[in-house]
């Protein structure tokens, strides 16, 4: 926005840009620099000419009626956004800056972040994405997209904010995540939104221009095309609606698809427009009829409200007199205003491990973790628990699960739980503390969904606990793109209980 020693280095161009009131190209602009291409005598002409303007020739797609110059090429959200910039700030980070520099992260710490986001799976739910790789290591060993997303998303800032990261680099680039969550993120917006997001990218650009340039004139490089570029995210919605529809994944993927299905040498045209017509009508077809899709389960149809609860675990006797499996059932009477110890109550509280949510994901709990193996634990939820005539958002635990029935008619299931206490946002980050000493009841009807959860291991003096939401930029990739190399829980519900019989109350 104000190169240093511009009058030096580029004196034909201004000193400064105003980021509120950018020199935009018009179409005839655009048409004036096609017409010289087309006239110019030289090689070398064209050449100046493309250097000056960013224009090289005249495009195929202009033989479109659509075609209106620049609002008929959206921006691609995923090169853009996650293996463009994100790439490029990593990078900066890491490898492109000196010690002495503020942007620069030391390999102590460049080195403990990756290991961080390596430990940190194991409280990534599966139905989020694949294993997220060490940064530091894998870098250059093809990270994926999904990848540079959960570093985005969700991993930077916490393990940046517990690491000891420069502040003013965490705060320049929390701006930067704001501002591609918001973009990326279904729902409608009205035109004063749209200006806060101008708002929010602005501040993000001046703030690194201040911390990346620094005044520097060698540092200029690091003002490239895909940061600048973001400042125009706000007009491309105006222009094309959700950022979203520019998306390049989904077209690549078609492309890959569809290139590998054609069989014709003599006429692969034919071949294609015979396949691309199929898949077309297939996919109306499932639109009519959801079930024929090779992804649709009974799950998918919903159950409703309800949940349908996994693995029953029998409450024994013995059981019922541990001090954990009491305060778990006091927590049932103080939140159902039940007596279960009373005889004629015909109240009986079943235990269970695990409950599949009406959206399908799978919700693990303590008692189902307790013992396992598995590399990968989702027993974290986001609830809205009605209170005071009113609604609240809480992050829990779930310890256990419960069906409670009278007279064998089952009347609630519920949830226990351990709730994350002052909650608060950070740099837009949900965090919070544990309480442990108090169990919660609530109805699983009452879940939103499940989340991710991160904290630091060993040394976390904080004892801070960051929220990991499901962001909606994974809703555009497919299972592959998202590292899942096998269906995750497919078959958990089908797990024999782990006691046989009936649970019996106290």
């Amino acid at each position: 926005m104000s190169p240093p020693e511009n009058d030096k280095y580029n004196p034909s161009r201004p000193a400064s840009y105003d980021l509120n009131n950018l020199p935009m190209r018009q179409e005839t602009d655009y048409w004036t620099t096609i017409n010289q291409l087309a006239t110019a005598s030289s090689k070398q002409q064209r050449a100046k000419i493309t250097k000056e303007t960013g224009i090289s020739r005249l495009p195929l797609c202009a033989a479109s009626k659509a075609f209106i110059h620049p609002t008929f090429f959206p921006i691609d959200p995923f090169h853009l956004f996650y293996e463009n910039s994100m790439a490029f700030i990593w990078d900066t980070w890491t490898t492109n800056s000196k010690p002495t520099e503020r942007i620069h992260l030391p390999e102590n710490k460049a080195r403990r972040f990756g290991e961080a986001v390596s430990a940190a799976m194991k409280t990534l739910p599966p139905a989020f994405c694949g294993p997220v790789r060490d940064p530091f290591l894998k870098r250059h060993s093809q990270y994926k997209v999904y990848e540079w997303m959960a570093l985005l998303h969700w991993y930077i800032l916490p393990i940046g904010m517990e690491l000891g990261f420069d502040p003013s680099v965490l705060q320049n680039f929390s701006h930067f995540v704001s501002a591609i969550e918001f973009a990326m993120s279904i729902q409608a917006r009205s035109e004063a939104e749209i200006a806060d997001l101008h708002s929010i990218l602005r501040k993000f650009l001046i703030g690194f221009e201040a911390l990346y340039v620094a005044g520097n004139p060698e540092n200029i490089s690091r003002s490239r095309l895909c940061i600048f570029q973001l400042i125009h995210i706000p007009m491309h919605i105006k222009w094309n609606g959700s950022i979203r529809v520019g998306s390049q994944a989904t077209v690549e993927r078609s492309i890959g698809e569809v290139g590998h299905k054609i069989r014709s040498k003599k006429s692969p045209f034919a071949n294609l427009a015979n396949i691309i017509t199929e898949k077309e009508l297939l996919r109306i077809l499932k639109l009519y009829y959801p079930s024929l899709s090779v992804h649709s389960t009974p799950l998918d149809s919903n159950h409703g409200d309800d949940a349908e609860l996994i693995q029953k675990i029998r409450l024994t006797k013995k059981d019922s007199e541990e001090t954990f499996a009491i305060q778990e059932l006091e927590s049932i009477e103080r939140h159902s205003q039940i007596d279960l110890y009373d005889p004629d109550s015909g109240a009986v509280a079943e235990r269970w491990g695990k409950a599949r949510l009406a959206n399908g994901r799978l919700l693990r709990s303590k008692i189902s973790d307790k013992g396992s193996s598995a590399a990968w634990f989702y027993r974290w939820f986001e609830a809205c628990i009605n209170e005071n005539g009113g609604t609240r958002v809480i992050f829990g635990e779930a310890l256990a699960f419960y069906k409670l029935k009278i007279d064998d008619a089952v009347k609630k299931s519920l949830v226990l739980y351990h709730q994350l206490v002052d909650v608060k946002q950070t740099l837009g980050q949900l965090r919070g503390k544990w309480d442990r000493n108090t169990i919660h009841a609530a109805e699983i009807s009452a879940i939103v969904d499940i989340v991710g959860i991160w904290e630091l291991e060993n040394l976390n003096e904080s004892k801070n606990v960051y929220i990991l939401r499901k962001h909606p930029a994974i809703a555009l990739l497919s299972p592959e793109e998202l590292g899942k190399d096998t269906e995750i829980d497919g078959n958990e519900d089908l797990a024999p209980e782990n006691v046989g019989g009936d649970s019996q109350n106290a």
